[in-house]
């Protein structure tokens, strides 16, 4: 009986070391944006590059959520956006250019993804830039004209007419300046609504950009940032909108306390500062001790350490990504274990709804450091000292039997 609980004991040890270590291991990825960041790559920390795109294939997006107005253009391919000054919507048959050299170009905010271009100009509720929210229909009103230069060098004005927000539907309409070519759509968004933008081509009319909005993490591409307070085409990594991140300047490389961060949901948490060009070596070099956290779609928090950055020749980024906590510590496996109180003071106990109870309990960080470890043996409970430790969110791990689950508990005082 010595002989197989020794056995048993070694084995859930094993089965820990491992565990961590693989929690704790590095993987090294890579993408490629092509000569002149001529693609964009949307990549998922758990599965890598999810899709690689044209740059080129779309002018402006709209955000696909039915109750959101925010418009983007592909201001990383070249494409300008100007609010007409002399009139709103009714001046469309006397739309002209004079005096565009004085007129303001207008970005998407680097920061925020629902503010596009079309919403720099919006002055909070009911006003969103390019209309007016009515309280009555729901809808939001077109009440500006633009002037969009498409990197062929075409000018078209262009008029947001409605976004009938029930229907999840944009109308709008564009010509060339001197009127010709007009077009009147209706565009729906919802077959696109699986992901964050829905993306138009003034040529090519809708077009599949990107992969559904829960398939990735992090977006390689070329935007507008901000340089020494001016815009500035960059090439960066933007998050999904449903991704939060930190980051950390001037941080030790073996730092991984992810818990001690402020994570936000900003578009530009990563950015394009994390390299910069050296005029001596005339490469990109990678900033030093400067490191970033994301709490990906999967449920992980993975910490991403760039190493190094080809420039406009390949458009390469290599980087190297370390899974600090996994999916799905939360919920009890259905073994007829539970686990009381918690949050716990100075005790823990488990009870198990079988009367032979073999196997071991551990008590971990969240950063997968074991800190504690119990056997377990012979009745249907146990008691678990943690009265040494200081209040927080620790991951309880538990084998009865073979059957192992993880359950999140908080220690307080």
């Amino acid at each position: 009986m010595k002989t197989k609980i020794t056995i048993a004991l070694m084995s859930f040890a094993i089965l820990v070391v491992f565990n961590f270590r693989q929690l704790q291991a590095q993987t090294p990825g890579s993408i490629e944006m092509g000569p002149g960041y001529a693609n964009e790559v949307f990549y998922s920390f758990s599965n890598g590059v999810v899709k690689t795109s044209p740059r080129n294939v779309w002018d402006i997006a709209f955000y696909t959520s039915a109750w959101s107005a925010g418009i983007i253009i592909n201001d990383g391919a070249g494409v300008e956006l100007y609010t007409y000054p002399d009139a709103a919507a009714d001046g469309w048959d006397t739309f002209d250019t004079i005096g565009m050299s004085f007129w303001t170009k207008m970005y998407n905010d680097p920061s925020e993804w629902e503010n596009g271009a079309f919403n720099r100009n919006q002055k909070g509720h009911p006003d969103y830039g390019w209309g007016i929210y009515s309280s009555t229909t729901h809808d939001v009103v077109g009440d500006s004209l633009f002037l969009v230069k498409t990197p062929d060098g075409v000018y078209r004005k262009l008029n947001i007419v409605r976004k009938f927000s029930s229907l999840n539907q944009y109308q709008i309409r564009y010509a060339l300046l001197d009127g010709t070519n007009e077009q009147n759509l209706t565009l729906d968004v919802n077959p696109e609504n699986s992901k964050v933008f829905m993306a138009y081509s003034f040529t090519n009319g809708i077009v599949d950009r990107e992969p559904a909005s829960a398939d990735w993490d992090i977006l390689f591409t070329k935007y507008m940032g901000v340089v020494q307070n001016t815009p500035y085409p960059v090439v960066g990594v933007l998050l999904n909108p449903n991704v939060d991140g930190a980051r950390i300047e001037k941080a030790a490389p073996a730092f991984t306390d992810w818990t001690t961060l402020d994570f936000e949901t900003g578009r530009d948490i990563i950015g394009h500062d994390w390299k910069y060009f050296d005029m001596g070596s005339f490469q990109y070099m990678i900033e030093d001790s400067l490191l970033f956290f994301v709490k990906a779609q999967d449920g992980g928090v993975y910490k991403l350490v760039f190493d190094s950055f080809s420039g406009s020749s390949t458009g390469i980024a290599t980087f190297n990504t370390t899974l600090l906590s996994a999916l799905g510590i939360s919920e009890p496996a259905a073994n007829g274990m539970s686990v009381y109180p918690n949050p716990a003071v100075d005790k823990i106990h488990l009870t198990f709804s079988n009367t032979s109870v073999f196997g071991s309990a551990a008590l971990f960080d969240l950063s997968g450091r074991i800190l504690r470890e119990w056997t377990l043996s012979g009745n249907q409970s146990a008691k678990l000292d943690v009265s040494g430790f200081m209040p927080g969110t620790y991951i309880l791990k538990a084998n009865n039997n073979g059957q192992i689950s993880s359950y999140k508990v908080m220690l307080v005082k």
